[in-house]
């Protein structure tokens, strides 16, 4: 079996605990409007045009971005990073995208991740079947989870799916007492005010065990792979938060008893 990856970061330090090896699979069910990542949106193959600039000159280079990879070619690029790994309490982190969109994949890899006692972690919209989701979780051993709205009206308008399924996924880890970090990315004007004080409470309420958050503060850097996949961007006017912007969301989550990191 194969599936398409679109990206290996190596040396992570962002995607869970210690140093990590990132695999990126292409492909979502989501259409956020801030993603940073427009080059997973497609479960395809993308050939596409890029302008480099070395001084004053500039030329243009043809990338292709997605590559089918098997468990096996994967695990022989994990397994050079082991050691890093081990030394600093790190492993392996799917990503994307969204990996759920390859369940038996990413089942069989974290069959063998386990096997070799390397971490893994999955970073998710939450979007999948209840079944699906059920047969994957217990698998890994912590959840890098994605709230993004807590209205389902807005949630629908800014990302293009419901997010009742998500928060529904969501509950079920807590019931299993399987670790999540919850991850909200911060834009202001759109998912700010009213919106943090409804995911505080529903976190509260809902999943009180989980008490780790990490803010993730919106920022225009992916522009310019807007233009070169060709995928409308609907930010580009979008301002980025202020640092006490940042702080005061902080401030509200830390004051709940939550432990806050700025960024992933």
């Amino acid at each position: 079996m194969k599936v398409l990856i679109y990206d290996i970061k190596r040396f992570a330090i962002h995607d869970g605990p210690g140093i990590r090896t990132t695999i990126f699979f292409k492909g979502c069910p989501l259409g956020c409007w801030w993603c940073h990542n427009p080059e997973s949106r497609k479960d395809e193959i993308e050939h596409t045009k890029k302008i480099n600039r070395l001084d004053s000159k500039s030329f243009t280079v043809e990338t292709q971005t997605g590559e089918y990879r098997s468990v096996g070619n994967l695990m022989t690029e994990i397994r050079k990073e082991k050691v890093f790994m081990d030394e600093s309490g790190g492993g392996v982190t799917l990503s994307g995208g969204e990996p759920f969109l390859y369940y038996e994949f990413v089942e069989e890899l974290l069959d063998v991740l386990k096997l070799e006692n390397i971490h893994t972690a999955i970073d998710t919209t939450g979007y999948a079947s209840e079944k699906i989701f059920s047969q994957v979780a217990p698998k890994t051993d912590l959840f890098l989870y994605d709230l993004k709205y807590m209205d389902d009206d807005l949630h629908l308008k800014f990302t293009g799916v419901s997010n009742k399924l998500i928060l529904k996924n969501l509950e079920y880890l807590h019931n299993k007492q399987i670790p999540v970090i919850i991850r909200y990315p911060l834009i202001p004007g759109i998912n700010d005010d009213d919106n943090i004080l409804q995911m505080k409470n529903y976190l509260l309420n809902k999943c009180p065990e989980f008490k780790e958050i990490h803010i993730l503060p919106y920022h225009n850097i992916a522009a310019h792979k807007y233009l070169q996949f060709g995928v409308e961007n609907k930010m580009q006017h979008q301002p980025e938060p202020s640092k006490k912007q940042i702080n005061d969301v902080r401030i509200v989550f830390e004051d709940a008893g939550f432990k806050v990191k700025i960024g992933g």
